[in-house]
């Protein structure tokens, strides 16, 4: 059994509460770790903000130099990566294997090897052109990140790599649900040659190291994935302190089917969209929204592709349906699904799952909902889990109406042959990545992030390098700047 203490200064700090780390697949313990007090998160605080200045002055290619060992180490370990993914999320080991790991090294690579990151730039001044600017986008310092717990492999490489990359170092906490594939990744980046203290795993209660972290003076900028409310009590927290904040939080996000989509391709598009990981993914696609014209038949080719879905032990390469990581989410998703019935919403389609599964785990059947409206909370309130809420419009305009009318705004798909058409519909939509006839495709190049409720900022590509960057601009001037004399005399005359 995997034992992991907090990760600070490049040693493994045993010191705290050990706790037991559940494997949702069975309920069995999976690995030992140990809770982060307030005392040693700070003094994890105080390793990173002494690392900055060595760090620094590191240069970037020499920084890269280190991300591309990382890939090479990763590489020979996607295997070890994908299961120790799959048994501490309860996932499948085909999603692990075929998405996480496959994403994690390619992103990792992209970090490794962009081009996109200037951390100087030359600019003219079109008002003096005897004199130029240069333009720095320095590192913030330190970085506290926290992550959640569904997917805990990549939501470390996405706060890690572009932080790190713009010369930051870092105090990530990883939900202590899911502190594994963190630690292991941490350890690898030490063997890579990550100097020790640059990154420091911290893991435990939120309301402990979450709070050190956003209170903390030494921490310059905060990178949190999570609940709505809980980034609302992080943004709280920092108040009173002035620092950066980056925020991917909840979402609802739809999934509009036109009447003239492929509707073969668009159901296994929206079956993908809210049941990968069973719907515990930010970005689900957990409304869907249907012309009326072609719901009835659009809904029996979603059943009949749901009906294919294979139940069984997660870590089988031929299992579909993966478990729910915590038995609180777990509980959750079943009374939201009991309130929904309670207010009139029907379950058009329930996968029964029962007997299939190992005994000790937390799993639901893939769930269809329909005669929903808009305000039901099964319909408007992120669920998390796999329960797909089904919504119709007559006109275009109506799914539009429909989709804006939430307060979260991450993520949106639109399926149409006409593509044309399909984008038109996109610009309409209130969310920070729009999928046109796909969904769930992330890309290291693109920028991640959300409208209202969804947080601020953004992850990945260029921007999420930007984000922990300070820029300052340096005004060199001609000694025989004519302008600039003339400014001067505006004060002192010859």
């Amino acid at each position: 059994m995997k034992r992991y203490g907090n990760l600070i200064n490049g040693n493994m700090d045993n010191a705290g509460i050990e706790y037991d780390v559940i494997s949702p697949i069975d309920g069995s313990i999976y690995a030992k770790a140990v809770k982060a007090s307030e005392e040693k998160t700070k003094e994890a605080i105080d390793i990173a903000y002494d690392a900055r200045e060595k760090w620094e002055n590191i240069p970037l290619s020499g920084r890269k130099k280190i991300f591309a060992k990382m890939v090479s180490i990763f590489e020979e370990k996607l295997d070890d990566y994908a299961r120790i993914e799959a048994e501490n999320t309860g996932r499948t080991l085909r999603q692990s294997v075929f998405m996480d790991t496959n994403i994690a090294l390619e992103h990792m690579r992209y970090f490794s090897t962009t081009n996109e990151f200037k951390s100087s730039r030359k600019i003219k001044h079109p008002e003096y052109p005897q004199s130029y600017g240069i333009v720095q986008n320095r590192p913030i310092g330190v970085v506290g990140a926290i992550t959640p717990w569904n997917v805990p492999l990549l939501m470390a490489v996405w706060k890690i790599f572009p932080a790190l990359l713009a010369g930051n170092t870092m105090v990530l906490k990883p939900s202590h649900y899911t502190p594994a594939t963190t630690f292991e990744l941490a350890l690898d980046l030490k063997r890579a040659g990550l100097p020790d203290g640059v990154l420091n795993i911290v893991t435990g209660e939120g309301s402990v190291i979450g709070k050190a972290l956003a209170k903390s003076e030494k921490v310059r900028g905060l990178s949190f994935t999570g609940s709505t409310e809980t980034g609302r009590n992080v943004t709280r927290n920092a108040a009173g302190t002035i620092k950066k904040i980056v925020m991917e939080l909840g979402g609802k996000s739809p999934n509009i089917v036109l009447e003239d989509a492929d509707l073969e391709r668009a159901a296994k598009g929206v079956l993908f969209g809210i049941f990968l990981h069973s719907g515990q993914l930010c970005e689900s696609g957990s409304r869907l929204l249907v012309q009326s014209s072609i719901k009835e038949k659009f809904l029996r080719v979603l059943e009949s592709y749901a009906e294919r879905m294979k139940s069984g032990d997660p870590l089988d390469m031929n299992t579909d349906i993966g478990a729910i990581t915590t038995a609180e989410q777990y509980d959750k998703i079943r009374n939201m699904i009991r309130r929904a019935e309670d207010d009139g919403a029907k379950v058009f389609y329930r996968k029964t799952i029962e007997g299939s599964v190992p005994k000790g785990g937390f799993y639901i059947g893939p769930t269809i909902m329909d005669n929903l409206s808009p305000g039901m909370e099964i319909a408007s309130e992120e669920v998390f889990g796999p329960v797909l809420s089904v919504l119709e419009f007559d006109k275009i305009s109506e799914a539009v109406e429909i989709a804006n009318q939430s307060n979260y705004g991450l993520a949106c798909g639109v399926w149409s042959k006409d593509t044309r058409k399909a984008i038109k519909v996109a610009n309409m939509i209130n969310a920070g990545t729009v999928w046109i006839n796909d969904y769930h495709l992330i890309s290291a190049a693109a920028p991640r992030g959300g409208f209202g409720n969804s947080g601020i900022g953004r992850e990945l590509g260029r921007e999420g390098i930007y984000e922990f960057t300070e820029s300052r601009h340096f005004f060199v001037s001609d000694e025989n700047n004519e302008l600039v004399d003339l400014s001067f005399g505006l004060i002192v005359s010859d």
